[in-house]
């Protein structure tokens, strides 16, 4: 496991399972050879997401930049926890982060790309290394005030039943995957080791916003003029259709389906409000809203990501390689 300390993870392509001290996590590593001083673009995925998603968006980023990405316990290539935990915290998932990395001896500068629950991730990720992370883009990205992770409320759960988000949404219709790589997708979403483990991170999840406030991020403009670029999606229609595919299945009391009605008309507005914030990391930011696209934009239109990380790309350049705080 531990013979990929002999690899040069910044040229060639490179993958193996690293141990971070209880169990392994995969890592890889590919694209353009790293100059010195040169970002990584690094991959922090959603909440019971893997990297098979980011497989269009990996081969665009590969053309000019060096790309890792890696397996959260439990997922795809890793290994699960010795005695898999009841639930999984942004700090859980940043700290092991932080080990896979320096056990795998891959240094910054880091440029980080994350979508969902990686918002929250990302954030506890940027306080263990402060100094490593020029440049980030949140992709429809959870936060402090998000009310997607008030999701798991008992109302809503009791409407969803045991619908499927895949084939409840959009989504299988408008990926841009091919047959192959939505096969890869769908058979590791519903591996019962998969499910578990999201799960155990959904039983978490409410710990991030109080984890993350107490380290007020935003008044201290953690990232200073390092480029963030905020990219939201119309969210607020995978959670519409939820509900309607739930409600057609005679799921739910009527007082369940009104406070979920309720829940959606207000989470645009929501979600605009605490995204808006992530502005405030840092001096050099920019916010935009695909109105197109619900949830899981790197699958329905991934060059749209490709452009936030090339702008963060020519940002970091534009300045030299040299911003400072």
């Amino acid at each position: 496991m531990l013979e990929a300390l002999s690899q040069d993870w910044n040229t060639g392509n490179h993958s193996s399972l690293i141990s971070i001290g209880t169990h392994g996590l995969y890592i890889s590593a590919s694209g353009q050879d790293r100059k010195p001083g040169e970002p990584i673009v690094l991959l922090m995925q959603g909440m019971g997401s893997t990297i098979d998603e980011w497989i269009k968006v990996k081969r665009s980023v590969e053309q000019f930049a060096r790309w890792v990405q890696y397996d959260r316990s439990g997922f795809g290539k890793s290994e699960d926890y010795p005695s898999p935990p009841e639930k999984i915290t942004t700090v859980m998932v940043a700290r092991e982060l932080d080990i896979l990395l320096t056990n795998a001896q891959i240094d910054g500068p880091f440029l980080i790309i994350c979508h969902s629950w990686g918002g929250m991730t990302s954030r506890e990720f940027i306080h263990l290394r402060p100094k490593e992370v020029v440049g980030i883009v949140f992709l429809d990205a959870s936060t402090e005030t998000s009310i997607a992770l008030s999701y798991n409320q008992p109302f809503v759960m009791a409407v969803n039943g045991n619908l499927d988000f895949i084939e409840s949404t959009d989504i299988s219709q408008k990926h841009k995957l091919s047959d192959e790589e939505w096969k890869a997708v769908l058979t590791e979403q519903r591996r019962p080791r998969h499910q578990r483990t999201e799960g155990a991170e959904g039983n978490g999840a409410k710990e991030g916003p109080v984890s993350i406030i107490e380290k007020k991020q935003l008044e201290r403009q953690i990232l200073g003029n390092h480029p963030v670029s905020v990219l939201r999606a119309n969210t607020p229609k995978d959670i519409k259709n939820m509900m309607e595919a739930g409600i057609a299945a005679g799921n739910g009391t009527e007082e369940d389906i009104k406070q979920y009605k309720e829940l959606v008309d207000k989470w645009g507005l929501s979600d605009h409000e605490g995204q808006s914030r992530l502005l405030g990391l840092s001096s050099l930011a920019r916010y935009s809203y695909t109105a197109e696209n619900c949830h899981n934009v790197q699958m329905t239109d991934p060059e749209l990501v490709v452009d936030e990380i090339k702008w963060i790309w020519a940002m970091w350049w534009s300045s030299g390689g040299s911003m400072h705080w």
